[in-house]
């Protein structure tokens, strides 16, 4: 379960008792504990990262408790598998069984309605952050995912449907006038039959682009919109934007493990990479986010992503932990 960013206090009793240095201590080991959780969050990130940028001082501290809580791990390891062996000894006790049962039934239950492996789960094919997968249907069509994506597919006489349950995917339909082949996603859904277009979710937002062919898009009850080649369309809660071009260079070039930017601002640039690689990537300061940036980038290699970036825009790169890189000016 998702908690509130953390906020390190200086201690409530004794208060001019503290030196600066043992507050900032103090707040750099609660960042160190909450950033080993499992449920951290994009916010707690992007706080903490605000706390390092504040002063040089915080970040001192930060590499002080590196330092010796890095230290103190192999000891503190050692201790907890020796009280690991200690509890594994035959002890009657049925009722903390079933209590430890029910508990992790519970966070099972929890993390799967708020992470990806629900839909992963419920998928007939799904790829993980950064993997591309081909499928080749059983009616001759091809199905590429993009990274974090999971669909289903139903196959029948009448119709062949495919339920994008998230992430992104292109589609190249084998031509049958007797069953339609139909995209569902959120709260609206593609018809065609026979073409080649893509499908996409972000932010509850599903958007359609077409490559070949005439492809149908509806959502709610209104009227549905008909895209040729080189048209996009986004819709939203039931409601479609207006048809507009795209450029399909930029628009598929992950399908060649790519990424092309032109005049994009540098915000925009980074949450498309952070959907590519694991951990986060985040952009300090608001004139730094709005930089324009053009280029083509690999989605395999993220470091040199960054040295481009870094080099181009003059930034300054910095990883506080492995899942952690935060831009800011150099």
């Amino acid at each position: 379960m998702n908690r509130e960013p953390v906020a390190v206090e200086t201690p409530m009793t004794e208060p001019a008792a503290a030196s600066s240095a043992d507050v900032l201590f103090a707040q750099a080991s609660g960042w160190y504990f909450r950033l080993q959780a499992d449920d951290v969050t994009a916010a707690e990130l992007e706080t903490f990262a605000l706390w390092l940028a504040q002063s040089p001082d915080n970040e001192v501290a930060w590499r002080d408790v590196q330092a010796l809580l890095g230290a103190l791990r192999e000891p503190a390891r050692v201790l907890r598998e020796e009280e690991q062996a200690r509890w594994r000894q035959p002890r009657s006790r049925p009722w903390l069984q079933w209590a430890c049962a029910a508990a992790v039934l519970l966070m099972v239950g929890l993390v799967a309605v708020q992470s990806p492996w629900l839909d992963r789960w419920r998928a007939d094919y799904a790829t993980a952050t950064g993997e591309t997968r081909r499928v080749e249907l059983a009616d001759g069509s091809i199905l590429q995912l993009n990274t974090d994506t999971a669909v289903q597919v139903r196959l029948s006489e009448g119709q062949r449907r495919v339920t994008l349950l998230r992430g992104e995917a292109w589609f190249e339909v084998t031509k049958d006038p007797a069953r339609p082949f139909v995209v569902a996603s959120g709260e609206g859904w593609v018809k065609v039959l026979g073409t080649q277009f893509s499908v996409a979710q972000r932010n509850d937002q599903t958007l359609v682009q077409v490559a070949q062919g005439r492809v149908e898009v509806s959502a709610g009850d209104g009227d549905p919109v008909f895209l040729e080649p080189g048209r996009a369309v986004e819709y939203q809660a039931q409601r479609l934007t207006g048809v507009h071009e795209f450029d399909p260079a930029t628009g598929f070039a992950w399908r060649q493990r790519q990424l092309v930017f032109r005049q994009q601002p540098l915000a925009d640039v980074v949450d498309e990479l952070n959907r590519y690689w694991p951990g986060r990537t985040l952009v300090l300061g608001d004139a730094l986010r709005e930089r324009r940036v053009s280029g083509v980038f690999d989605i395999d290699k993220p470091e040199a992503v960054v040295k481009a970036l870094t080099y181009t825009l003059k930034l300054r790169a910095d990883h506080y932990t492995p899942y952690l890189l935060v831009l800011r000016e150099g």
